[in-house]
């Protein structure tokens, strides 16, 4: 077949374009047979990418002079980097994968620079014997699935079409009835929860199509996802998604879950759409949501092809109060990138991402260190495909608390999830408090303290009639100290809150003391000029001392001594007796607690009094919180510090 040369041109490789390649098809016979390949050059978009677009036309050039030189048919360039050939359909099965192989091994010999050739291949969709009769768009639509197996396959190869009818014949099936879904309500919202691993508090939930059908019943999202990814209708979908995850949400009012964040999932797609932010403003300001509790998730994959509009799309959403999530981090080769250029609000991490690299020991730390390196670019982590004890263990160890998965829960249609969240809503256990009211366990009766020295462990009176405090006697460094368990402080930011009595006041003596891999937290009753100092030290750098001094404590009286340190603003925040007496900036994060101690330090020797109703928060905690506390404490009937020596009220 020889293309003839009035047709038109492309414009840059000289091949036939779109136009060309239909107006030569319709001057066919219709009684005759071709075959037809689909060609597209795999990672052309890193070949732009690195070496600019100057480079990639040159590209296109050379392989479209590939092309004509070994196939021998009608070769058209019909936009980017996609080809079609139209064979002779005279030539065999065989002879038409024959051209096609030599293609694939013959690209990597063109005349062009070895550093960018390594870098691509072909994958080619083959259709054989197809009648003239039929429309071009027929053929090119199985030839093209024929490619896209090729691309699934792992690229660098060859597809024939025959083996692909019946999807193609499910995908097509369901692309006419796609149109009246949406009016017949088949897409419903599923919501699958987000829990903090620490606490088992719903924080969130994803919203999830789930396509119910009238005759098949639930149809996975595997079966259309992709085909309306393809074929434009995801806009749509992800569109009613939002609106019907605004409406659900706003019959949440007056509940205690009113205000749950909900991430949707958005299409690249939308990302060439410009109104696509105000779209959203509008139905979110429709139903009265706010839009920093609506979260879009885009998928680590997008960056890859467009990260010029995603970051683009991300900041004008950002602008309107959206959060912004990455989804599937870690699935692709773009996520140190993608951090680098990309302000989102949080990252989740990939199921197979956590299941592939938490086998070994590398692995471990690759996850641990990702974890860490989000969490110093103040970006909260989310893990997907939680499903052991051992995996909420190993990843709270490394500093992520949100957990997403099959042991908490499969996505839940609406009933079942507002049953989820008044469970879990319900049953919150924002601490770990250990009263020391005469034995070292944690309220919850989960953790228990482990009393360290050559003393008895004794009690003298708490702050509450009848209760009481345990007693320090004092000692060498580490010696009459109580051991927390490290675990009761996992997360970057805590707040901690506790009583101590001194009954003698030796300066530098620790009344609490928190290891961290890299430093340490310390609450010093007594250290400047007689002052309280809250301490935190960064042992990586040589002058990465803290110091907040707060007021003078006195000894033989109750202080009410309280710190609360916020990763994300990066501000220390000393209490004492409810009230703000030093606020320190600019403190670096540490993490990774080692040991949490009581009554003294590694430095100094053991504080000498009483301490009780101590409290260990994974998270920050702001004035008015301590405040409450405070007060929380001391209008109880029963508290009598009151009536202790020298009152502090």
């Amino acid at each position: 077949m020889n293309p003839d040369q009035s047709f038109e041109q492309d414009y840059l490789t000289g091949l036939a374009n779109r136009r060309a390649l239909y107006e030569y098809y319709s001057q066919i016979d219709a009684s005759t047979m071709i075959h037809a390949m689909f060609l597209d050059i795999d990672n052309f978009k890193r070949v732009n990418d690195i070496y600019g677009h100057s480079m990639g036309d040159k590209l296109l050039i050379a392989v479209s002079k590939l092309l004509q030189d070994h196939t021998r048919g009608f070769t058209s360039r019909i936009g980017g980097d996609e080809y079609v050939v139209l064979l002779d359909g005279s030539l065999t099965q065989p002879q038409v994968e024959g051209i096609a192989g030599n293609l694939l091994s013959s690209v990597q010999e063109i005349d062009f620079r070895k550093d960018i050739l390594s870098l691509i291949s072909l994958s080619i969709g083959i259709v054989m014997e197809q009648p003239v009769s039929q429309n071009l768009d027929d053929v090119l639509t199985k030839c093209d699935a024929a490619m896209y197996q090729a691309k699934y396959n792992g690229k660098n190869q060859f597809a024939v079409y025959k083996s692909y009818d019946k999807t193609l014949e499910i995908n097509r099936h369901i692309e006419l009835e796609m149109d009246d879904t949406l009016k017949n309500g088949e897409f419903v919202v599923y919501f699958q929860p987000k829990v903090n691993m620490v606490s088992s508090e719903l924080v969130g939930a994803e919203a999830l199509a789930r396509w119910i059908h009238p005759v098949d019943g639930i149809r996975p999202p595997a079966a259309f996802i992709p085909l309306f990814e393809k074929n434009g209708f995801i806009s749509q979908l992800d569109l009613y998604m939002f609106e019907e995850t605004c409406r659900i949400k706003s019959t949440w009012k007056g509940t205690k879950y009113e205000h749950i964040p909900i991430s949707i999932n958005m299409s690249r797609l939308h990302l060439y759409n410009q109104a696509y932010p105000d779209q959203l403003v509008e139905i979110a300001g429709r139903y009265q949501i706010p839009t920093n509790e609506l979260e879009l998730e885009v998928t680590e994959s997008i960056f890859l092809k467009d990260s010029t509009e995603l970051i683009r799309m991300i900041n004008q959403l950002q602008d309107r109060g959206f959060m912004i999530s990455i989804d599937d981090f870690g699935s692709g080769f773009s996520a140190l990138n993608l951090l680098k250029d990309l302000n989102a609000n949080t990252i989740k991490l990939d199921r197979e991402f956590l299941s592939d690299s938490s086998n070994s020991t590398r692995g471990k730390k690759i996850i641990r260190n990702v974890i860490a390196l989000c969490l110093d670019l103040k970006m909260d982590v989310v893990t997907e495909g939680i499903e052991t004890k051992d995996q909420i263990d190993f990843i709270t160890r490394c500093g992520c608390q949100i957990g997403q998965g099959y042991y908490y829960a499969k996505p839940l249609c609406e009933k079942d999830f507002v049953t989820f969240a008044e469970e879990y809503l319900t049953n919150i256990r924002d601490s770990f408090v250990f009263h020391l009211d005469g034995d070292l366990q944690s309220e919850d009766g989960s953790r228990e303290g482990l009393f360290c020295g050559d003393q008895p462990v004794t009690y003298g009176p708490g702050i509450f009639k009848d209760s009481k405090s345990l007693s320090f006697p004092g000692g060498a460094m580490e010696e009459n100290t109580l051991e927390l368990p490290p675990d009761c402080i996992v997360n970057d930011s805590f707040a901690i809150s506790l009583w101590l009595y001194p009954e003698e006041l030796y300066q530098w003596t620790a009344a609490m003391y928190v290891k961290f891999e890299t430093g340490f937290f310390g609450i010093i009753p007594y250290s400047w000029e007689g002052h309280c100092d809250f301490r935190l030290r960064d042992s990586k750098e040589v002058t990465g001392w803290y110091d907040a001094a707060a007021v003078q404590l006195h000894a033989g009286t109750w202080w009410h001594v309280s710190a609360s340190y916020n990763a994300r603003t990066e501000t220390l925040i000393a209490f004492i007796n409810g009230e703000v007496v030093s606020v320190l900036e600019n403190v670096p994060t540490n993490r990774y607690v080692k040991r949490i101690m009581l009554g003294g330090d590694v430095f100094q020797p053991s504080f000498v009094g009483r301490i009780c109703e101590v409290e260990l928060y994974n998270e920050a905690k702001d004035y008015e919180f301590m405040a409450d506390l405070h007060q929380e404490y001391v209008t109880r009937k029963d508290f009598t510090a009151l009536q202790l020596d020298d009152p502090i009220y």
